[in-house]
């Protein structure tokens, strides 16, 4: 136990020092309405550390830690606002690659040569997956929609319905017979993808694919929580830097009581969702899950729009770092669900935990 806490210290340590070289290069600069491409030699960079493999076996390229570790990274890159789909193109695609043993795929995830994305989402507002893409004759036809972090020459790890079954496969990207429409995010971009009689590459079917994608959206939902709660405390810490260096009446904001009381209140809700996400982290339940993505959703949300109304008309410039803040804590506390989705999951999980 100790040996990990001194190596997830190590991690944290070697994040912030990359991290802070990446934010104060020009690298770090986003535009609004724009879909961001993912930047090669950054993802390279993150392989060289690890980061890519974090979680995947040894065997498989990766470092063969535990999700709490991802989750103290993912927590440092939210306080860096860092605008790179890490959960998207490398924690879910590896989950799902380690559940189907495919060691060189997985492998060239972990050393950045080729990159994935997951493709399991039928329709807005619907956590169904296998229903929408069908597969015959080893070709799909069908939707999925916010596919994350699909960038040119990825490989989609495709939910799709096989007479009647779950299954999990392979698609090229640049296959022929693929639509895909771009909308920006805060860390890149969302599609909508269309397939019609795309080839298709079997990796997992029944049960195992069904339990791939829930391991995989649970991993997702865990490191999305931290993420948040990592942004939000950064968020605040600018915003109390920035109300001691305003005045008004010859007074610092930060000084009036109304001010520091949303300050002390907003530091409390920081806390109180850090410490749900790492309960969730050491349990690793379906419930606590939930309960973790629904705090951190509000919480984020919540801090980052007080932050803008404290920094008054400056909140509101595409240069204020605070909008930056605000547009990750959208994407993020929605994407994988809500907190009003959670808390509903969260409120069936505990009613079917209770005997009858």
């Amino acid at each position: 136990m100790q040996e990990m806490d001194e190596f997830i210290a190590m991690l944290r340590d070697s994040a912030e020092g990359f991290l802070a070289d990446f934010q104060a290069s020009a690298a770090a600069q986003t535009t609004i309405a724009e879909p961001r491409p993912l930047q090669r030699e950054l993802w390279s960079a993150m392989a060289d550390l690890g980061w890519l493999g974090l979680m995947l076996p040894e065997a498989q390229g990766g470092l063969a830690l535990p999700l709490s570790a991802a989750a103290e990274l993912v927590e440092v890159m939210g306080r860096y606002r860092f605008p790179v789909p890490y959960i998207e193109a490398a924690v879910l695609p590896a989950q799902v690659l380690a559940s189907a043993g495919n060691d060189p795929l997985a492998a060239q995830l972990a050393s950045g040569e080729q990159l994935f994305c997951l493709a399991w989402q039928d329709h807005p507002g619907s956590e169904e997956a296998f229903a929408d893409c069908t597969l015959q004759d080893g070709k799909i036809s069908g939707n999925k929609s916010f596919v994350a972090a699909l960038e040119p020459g990825s490989k989609m790890l495709v939910c799709v319905n096989a007479n009647g079954g779950a299954a999990i496969g392979l698609v090229d990207s640049a296959a022929a017979g693929i639509t895909v429409r771009r909308s920006a995010s805060a860390s890149g971009s969302f599609c909508r993808v269309s397939f019609d009689r795309v080839p298709f590459e079997l990796l997992l079917s029944g049960a195992a694919a069904q339990q791939a994608l829930a391991s995989a959206l649970a991993a997702g939902r865990l490191l999305a929580s931290a993420f948040l709660s990592g942004l939000a405390r950064a968020c605040l810490r600018d915003t109390v830097e920035y109300l001691n260096q305003r005045h008004q009446f010859d007074r610092k904001l930060s000084s009036f009581q109304t001010v520091s009381h949303r300050c002390v209140d907003m530091h409390i809700h920081i806390e109180l969702a850090e410490a749900v996400w790492r309960v969730a982290a050491e349990s690793g339940t379906a419930a606590t899950l939930s309960a973790a993505k629904a705090r951190a959703s509000d919480v984020a949300q919540d801090v980052c729009r007080q932050a803008v109304q404290l920094h008054g008309a400056m909140g509101f410039t595409e240069e204020c770092a605070v909008g930056e803040y605000l547009r990750l804590a959208l994407q993020y506390g929605n994407w994988l669900g809500g907190a009003n989705a959670m808390r509903r999951q969260f409120q069936s999980l505990r009613q079917a935990e209770v005997p009858v």
